[in-house]
């Protein structure tokens, strides 16, 4: 008689803000974008990015309107912002680490929520991911997060935070000046700290 695997562990991984340095590569495009200087835009920000003086919704004044989604957009196109950003320091090495162990790494990401761009988003991403080599089983591009089951979860919003929590799912937030309202129960400000709390779920999983 054969003797059963190991359950699968999955752990539902976000990627910009946690595997991806996404406002470090977006912070020079904005500034010249914003015709700034990237040294005036602070690093303590909030989701919106209102402190580098983009605007909630389209003015509707006759200017060039400052929206974080036009941003975005311009980023994408004309910066290829998913292919060139740079990884946080460790995270692909940390993510192969956490695969030999056994973990099953199940991308879950919003980055189709601007209209037209969901061909190059889809293949910058899947480009980035084979550079970096990026171990993962599943690649799911939602807005609705909580649709995506996993055992784990790390994501820096605190919009995916809360409502983890709201639905008793355990999540690790990656440290950045949008969430540190949140606490710090399973927090992680490094990937050395990231594979420590992932390491030992799955070893609790496990039995």
């Amino acid at each position: 008689m054969s003797t059963p695997s190991a359950r699968k562990f999955i752990l539902g991984l976000d990627l910009d803000g946690v595997v991806v340095d996404f406002y470090r590569a977006l912070k020079p495009v904005a500034a010249t974008w914003l015709g700034k200087r990237t040294e005036d835009l602070t690093d303590d920000f909030r989701y919106g990015l209102k402190e580098w003086g983009l605007l909630d919704k389209v003015s509707g004044a006759g200017g060039y309107d400052l929206t974080y989604p036009l941003l975005h957009k311009h980023a994408v196109n004309q910066h290829g912002i998913f292919k060139n950003a740079d990884p946080i320091a460790l995270a692909p090495f940390t993510l192969r680490r956490l695969s030999r162990l056994g973990v099953h790494i199940r991308i879950i990401t919003h980055r189709l929520y601007v209209g037209g761009l969901h061909g190059e988003s889809v293949t910058q991403t899947a480009e980035w991911l084979e550079k970096h080599d990026v171990p993962y089983r599943d690649l799911c591009f939602v807005e609705d997060k909580l649709s995506i089951n996993a055992d784990l979860y790390i994501d820096d919003s605190p919009k995916n935070i809360e409502a983890y929590r709201a639905e008793g799912r355990p999540c690790i937030i990656f440290d950045n000046p949008t969430n540190r309202h949140l606490g710090d129960e399973l927090r992680a400000r490094t990937w050395d700290e990231v594979y420590e709390l992932v390491a030992a779920a799955h070893g609790r999983a496990q039995g």
